[in-house]
Parts: structure tokens; C-alpha cells; sequence
């Protein structure tokens, strides 16, 4: 079998897992997707971050770009506040493109807006030891438990750089312990365990 068909083969199971998991994700996503071109973050990314999320518990999340994601990880934080009424999350989803940052505001829905602050904030250049990346400008200073990188763009007019976001959030937060699920950011993978 090639990777393709093992890639679709993973999506489809991963989203029978996320619509048990989150009875009415295919619904808001539904409408979500009516008022966005977005593709979307693979079910199987999705799905590993709401494992995650429920697993841990995080209290404060960086997610870098935003979408049709926001609304996955809120509804994962939601379904803990429903347990757990003493549980209390903030997700803040960054967007570097001005367009997908309006379509984002609007689309997102009321009931998401006690979890997930949208922030714009245009790429800038990062830079440590001898690797190139970029980072999303105006990330608020928060202890951020776990990072959800799905953008900032990483390429540019010298070729591939990786996204920056989780490793400067790392370097500033004192180097304490810090989850990341990154969706098909090989080259951040790569640049933070090279590191």
C-alpha cells in the first residue's frame, strides 16, 4: 500500500473517533465551512489534538493559524468544562493573513467566543543558530501549555524555512516543559529537535 491510501485510510478512521468524541463537530464545522474556503487541518492532526487536550488539560493554548481548528479545540475544551465545571481554558488562535483572519472572526461562532480569542498578527522573520523561520507578530505573553502549529506560511523568496512559533514560545516561557502538535510542519519538527 503507498501513503496516500494509508493517509486516507487514517482520516477516515480519525474522523469516526473526533464525531464520537464531539457529538456536534461535523454540524458547527458544517457551518463553519459555508462561509470559509478553508481546507481545513487533517482529521488525523485534529484528532491527535483533541486527544491530547483531553488527556492533559491544558490551561492556556497557543494555536498558530487559525480556522476550521479553532472551533475543533474549543469544542475539545467545552467537553472538559462539561465534566469539569472548575476547568477554565484559553485558546489563542493567531492568523497571519488579513483575509483569513476576517473570514475567521466572522465565522467563528458566538458560543466559542469565552474560549477562543482571534489575533491577528502578520508573519515576521525568526532566526536561531542557522535556521530561518517565521513567527506570528503580537503573540500575547501568557504561560502556554500546549501549541497548535498550523501556519504561519514558512515559505519565502529563499525557499523553505520552518514555522518558528512553538520553539519562541518555548524560549520565552524559560524553556518549562511544552506540548506541540504540529500539522504537516516537517521542517519545525525538524528545526526543534535539532535544537
Amino acid at each position: 500500500m503507498n501513503r496516500k491510501v494509508y493517509n486516507r485510510a487514517f482520516n477516515y478512521i480519525c474522523k469516526r473517533r473526533l464525531r464520537k468524541m464531539l457529538p456536534t463537530l461535523e454540524s458547527e464545522l458544517g457551518r463553519y465551512f459555508k462561509g470559509s474556503t478553508t481546507t481545513g487541518t487533517q482529521p488525523i492532526t485534529l484528532w491527535l489534538a483533541v486527544k491530547t487536550i483531553l488527556n492533559s488539560k491544558p490551561r492556556m493554548i497557543l494555536e498558530c493559524g487559525t480556522g476550521a481548528s479553532s472551533i475543533v479545540l474549543s469544542l475539545a475544551v467545552k467537553k472538559i468544562k462539561t465534566e469539569d465545571p472548575s476547568y477554565d481554558c484559553k485558546i489563542i488562535s493567531m492568523e497571519s493573513v488579513r483575509e483569513w483572519y476576517d473570514t475567521a472572526v466572522d465565522n467563528l461562532p458566538s458560543h466559542h467566543a469565552d474560549t477562543v480569542q482571534i489575533i491577528y498578527g502578520p508573519r515576521k522573520k525568526y532566526e536561531i543558530s542557522m535556521f530561518r523561520g517565521y513567527i506570528h507578530s503580537n503573540i500575547p505573553e501568557n504561560d502556554y501549555d500546549l501549541v497548535f502549529l498550523d501556519g504561519p506560511n514558512f515559505e519565502d523568496e529563499k525557499g523553505t524555512t520552518f514555522c518558528a512559533d512553538a520553539l519562541y514560545i518555548y524560549q520565552k516561557s524559560g524553556k518549562k516543559p511544552l506540548t506541540g502538535i504540529f500539522d504537516g510542519r516537517a521542517s519545525s519538527a525538524f528545526v526543534i529537535q535539532t535544537l
